[in-house]
């Protein structure tokens, strides 16, 4: 993997300090000077041999520097003569040079690209509360999609600049670059993201971005691909949060399908929001909700938010499922809770104490 960084919209833009200070913005701000420069020392020729004013000398240089033919104006001796010719051989080359700069940023798409890098990275500087993908193959990409249906802010950082060029994240935010860099996950916002999906091809590579991660943000929830069995004690001590094994998911899958297809439907309704509006949330009780200290037959959630309790934990005691009506709810539980996003929405302002 490359350790330099790239961001892309479609198409990936250097973003290195080197390119910053060698960048297309350097070179039109180079031409431009160089351009007015000319256009001052005629002007002030002009304006001190001709005895012309300021609006006549700055006229009398354009006219002469760009060999527009116009008529002279102010005093025409020998002195303004030998002055002119010198003018259009040095001037000339020098405005030739800035203009034929300046053209060249125009036709290449340098400064267009330049422009647009500007904007992306001004999008990843206010970035906040999102998730780092890291690897955009065929599981990365389904990571990523399914952050976008739910209406998550998302950053994707891949090594190669081929991918990443399907129409459905067409201005998605994409870097190119090495996963394992402190750079590139600076720059994808690691200190203000809520979690980090690693989905790179080998193991080893996964461990290597969750080492880094939790160096820089130790608190930071990291899920972890895990390509091969046996290798989920080493995900676990570089400090994987959680491990997804997409053969074991699959197998685990395929054969739940055939034993206990019914359960497995239901959980394709839960998972699959987008068919019935149904949702299954994990929401935690603040000491300001007015549920601490009401028993779940008091509260009536069902009644009071149209949600379903699945399960209850407690701190320190685990989860579970459907709890008895004399339970009693207290600051810092967290409830598993299913029904339909404007219901989950009331809940959760219920638990967090402002509705």
């Amino acid at each position: 993997m490359g350790s330099g960084a790239e961001v892309g919209q479609n198409l990936p833009f250097p973003t290195g300090p080197e390119h910053q200070a060698d960048g297309p913005l350097h070179r039109l701000r180079y031409a431009l000077a160089l351009l007015t420069a000319v256009i001052i020392a005629g002007a002030l020729g002009y304006h001190l041999l001709s005895h012309l004013n300021a609006l006549d000398s700055v006229y009398m240089a354009i006219t002469t520097l760009f060999t527009v033919g116009f008529r002279e104006l102010g005093d025409v001796n020998a002195r303004t003569k030998v002055f002119t010719i010198f003018y259009l051989v040095i001037g000339l080359g020098v405005a030739t040079y800035a203009i034929s700069n300046l053209t060249a940023l125009l036709l290449e798409g340098d400064l267009r690209g330049y422009l647009m890098e500007r904007r992306m990275q001004k999008r990843l500087d206010e970035l906040k509360d999102h998730v780092i993908v890291c690897g955009f193959g065929k599981m990365g990409f389904q990571a990523a999609w399914e952050l976008k249906k739910a209406g998550i802010a998302f950053v994707i950082i891949e090594q190669d600049d081929s991918k990443g060029r399907s129409p459905r994240f067409a201005g998605e935010l994409i870097l190119y670059g090495n996963a394992m860099d402190e750079l590139i996950l600076e720059k994808a916002g690691i200190r203000r993201a809520r979690g980090l999906i690693t989905a790179l091809t080998t193991d080893a590579d996964n461990v290597l971005v969750t080492l880094t991660v939790k160096q820089i943000r130790p608190d930071l929830p990291v899920v972890a691909r895990s390509a091969k069995l046996g290798t989920e004690r080493q995900l676990k001590a570089a400090g994987a949060d959680h491990i997804v094994s997409p053969y074991e998911i699959g197998g685990r899958r395929m054969a739940g399908l055939l034993v206990k297809p019914e359960m497995m439907n239901f959980f394709d309704i839960v998972l699959q929001q987008e068919q019935l509006e149904l949702g299954l949330e994990r929401i935690a009780i603040a000491e300001t909700s007015p549920l601490v200290g009401q028993t779940l037959r008091e509260a009536r959630l069902r009644h009071a938010t149209g949600s379903l309790l699945v399960g209850l934990v407690h701190p320190g005691a685990g989860l579970r499922f459907n709890p008895a009506g004399d339970e009693q709810f207290q600051a810092g539980d967290e409830l598993l809770v299913m029904g339909p996003a404007e219901a989950l929405e009331i809940l959760t302002r219920l638990a967090r104490g402002n509705g």
